[in-house]
């Protein structure tokens, strides 16, 4: 078994004719929250979404686990294991917030919904408040903390977050953000891509700056928070 819960090596990825990853390599240990960081453009989604396979990788490998996950169906890596919170949320707005957490339990079943869903309940009381209403009019952070908490009603061990901060008010961030330390703690593995690059780094045990597709920098979130070159482009130079 190898010593990270996901590798990632060498991965090429095109949209089309467009190259969006050059020669990705990178690790997420075990119980770890991994950011990367970058601008709008940097491919950071892309590599999210080649992990589960939309875009394939051109080249290269993903491993989970140990386990070859570069070719393999894209429901098959939910069931290994692995859920997405995807940017922009894509929660089912007719939907009411309960059904969209039943929705999160389809790649392993209904059998701990009772004892799951209670747990989304405590980890995010206003999804209990709202638990009848339709997803379609909660407010963006309601919507973003649903996003979450489906994705944790498979179970995952893996939990890839693409820009929870996004569009929300700081004061909500801050709430998003805090409850990613507590799903950590639960011992879910987190691999997080944010723009927002403090307060992912100062959330963060390890990170990565990607830049034009391929990997420039990478360390602890204090490393990378301290580089002159990260606070320049990325935190407003302080």
């Amino acid at each position: 078994m190898s010593e990270y819960m996901l590798e990632i090596q060498n991965v090429d990825a095109f949209y089309g004719p467009i190259q969006a990853l050059r020669n990705v390599s990178m690790n997420v240990t075990e119980g770890q929250i991994v950011t990367l960081i970058g601008a709008n453009g940097a491919g950071k989604s892309t590599l999210l979404m080649t992990i589960f396979g939309s875009p394939r990788a051109a080249k290269g490998t993903i491993k989970f686990q140990g386990k070859d996950i570069t070719h393999i169906p894209m429901h098959e890596v939910g069931r290994l294991g692995i859920a997405q919170a995807p940017e922009g949320r894509r929660i089912f707005p007719s939907m009411s917030v309960e059904e969209n957490l039943l929705m999160g339990m389809m790649p392993i079943g209904e059998a701990h919904m009772e004892e799951d869903r209670a747990k989304m309940f405590a980890m995010f009381p206003r999804l209990q408040e709202r638990r009848n209403q339709r997803a379609g009019t909660l407010s963006g952070g309601e919507q973003q903390m649903l996003a979450i908490a489906r994705a944790l009603m498979s179970r995952p061990k893996l939990l890839l977050l693409d820009e929870p901060s996004l569009g929300l008010a700081p004061l909500i961030v801050k709430q998003i953000l805090n409850s990613l330390k507590d799903i950590a703690a639960q011992g879910v593995t987190i691999f997080l891509v944010e723009q927002n690059a403090n307060h992912a780094l100062r959330l963060a045990d390890r990170g990565y700056v990607l830049v034009n597709g391929e990997i420039r920098l990478s360390g602890t979130g204090a490393e990378l928070l301290a580089n002159p070159e990260v606070r320049d482009a990325y935190l407003g130079g302080h």
